[in-house]
């Protein structure tokens, strides 16, 4: 709180908020911009903090008054602190999973952290996740944009702006999904920021920026040992496909390089080459291999490259069967149903020890975006 004298220059040139401002209100918030007119109960039953603080005994002469009224100033950003206060009287003003906007979703995400309102907080982090998930298969779902569903009004810089609200608000699972994407900007975009529509810039921290350049790098490296040796894994011997272009039948192997040979072709003659791809969609889908391949030869890609991880011999714990030799005749459920796997490896173990040791460069590529925890796993490079 403040002494009287300094208190006239503060809520000097503060206006009354217009709908925040109750006349049986009995306790004035005041922001560095507005005035709020509310009520004691209703801030010590909706957040701990404002409990204890409203508890403490008040002086018998309240120096710190207005209008006859305590008041109490807030260090909060006005706008956050405004959205707060309107959930506070109504509860419509935000409902998870409905379509809202980022300046409303994480202003309130910012104060329930801050004023420990755990419920609110939980709630809009699980409404966050839905475009920022932990599972590899959500995350497919929600950058496809057939299924994709829409949070809040998309906006340039708006993965930046993500990864800022989760490192400010301790919301770590959504950094996996909002670093990855905002590794697939580009380049520059990831060392200067972006501008949105408003000319408000959004940025990553340096040390954001700098493991998102870092990581581009291996995305690229991994991206094109995938092209080039992909085919290679292939055995020709063991697989034919009828292809109805040529009217023959052909190896898929065969298929693979000509494709690869189309693929190199125009992405070297196109219009522009942009690094703003999504190569863990691309790598994961195995887009241009699909229609491809035959079913056993899509599986041998799905074992050797599928997040780039190398088949190790460790048994699949989810099925007991060992992907190293039976594989081909009994394929192990997770090597197919691999992207319900964590996104943060935390609990991936358990599933699937297939990814606690690898000898690709590919999985330590994604998993070095993630928790501390994954840091201590035995990753070889």
């Amino acid at each position: 709180m403040m002494g009287s004298e300094d208190l006239h220059i503060a809520v000097t040139g503060r206006k009354r908020h217009p709908t925040l401002w109750f006349d049986d209100g009995n306790i004035i918030l005041t922001t560095n911009v507005s005035l709020f007119r509310v009520h004691r109960g209703l801030l010590s039953m909706n957040s701990p903090v404002f409990a204890d603080m409203l508890a403490m005994p008040q002086p018998d002469r309240m120096e710190d008054s207005f209008e006859d009224l305590p008041i109490v100033e807030i260090n909060d950003n006005d706008t956050d602190f405004t959205h707060l206060l309107c959930f506070f009287y109504d509860r419509r003003y935000y409902q998870g999973g409905t379509q809202t906007t980022f300046e409303k979703i994480s202003g309130l995400l910012r104060m329930s952290t801050k004023y420990q309102m755990d419920d609110l907080r939980n709630e809009i982090i699980s409404h966050l996740s839905v475009a920022y998930p932990s599972t590899f298969e959500k995350y497919s779902d929600a950058v496809d944009s057939k299924t994709q569903l829409r949070l809040f009004p998309p906006f340039h810089g708006q993965h930046f702006a993500v990864v800022a609200l989760a490192r400010k608000s301790d919301a770590s699972i959504l950094l996996p999904a909002a670093l990855w994407r905002s590794m697939c900007m580009t380049t520059r975009d990831i060392e200067e920021g972006i501008e949105d529509s408003t000319r408000t810039k959004h940025s990553l921290s340096p040390m954001d920026a700098k493991l998102c350049v870092r990581h581009k790098h291996h995305s690229y490296k991994l991206w094109v040992q995938i092209e080039h040796v992909l085919p290679n894994v292939l055995v020709a011997s063991e697989c034919v496909r009828s292809d109805p272009r040529a009217g023959n039948v052909l190896p898929c192997r065969e298929l693979a390089r000509f494709e690869i040979m189309q693929y190199q072709y125009f992405a070297t003659t196109g219009p522009a080459i942009r690094d703003d791809h999504d190569l863990f969609t691309e790598m994961n889908a195995f887009e241009m291999w699909r229609p491809l391949v035959c079913d056993g030869c899509r599986r041998r890609l799905i074992q050797r490259f599928l997040f780039g991880v190398r088949m190790s011999g460790a048994p699949c714990l989810h099925c007991s069967i060992s992907p190293n030799g039976t594989a081909e005749e009994t394929p192990c459920p997770e090597l197919v149903c691999l992207p319900t796997t964590e996104f943060c490896h935390a609990n991936s173990v358990a599933a699937c020890t297939v990814l606690a040791r690898n000898q690709n460069r590919g999985d330590t590529m994604l998993t070095e975006f993630y928790s501390p925890v994954i840091r201590s796993f035995d990753i070889q490079p």
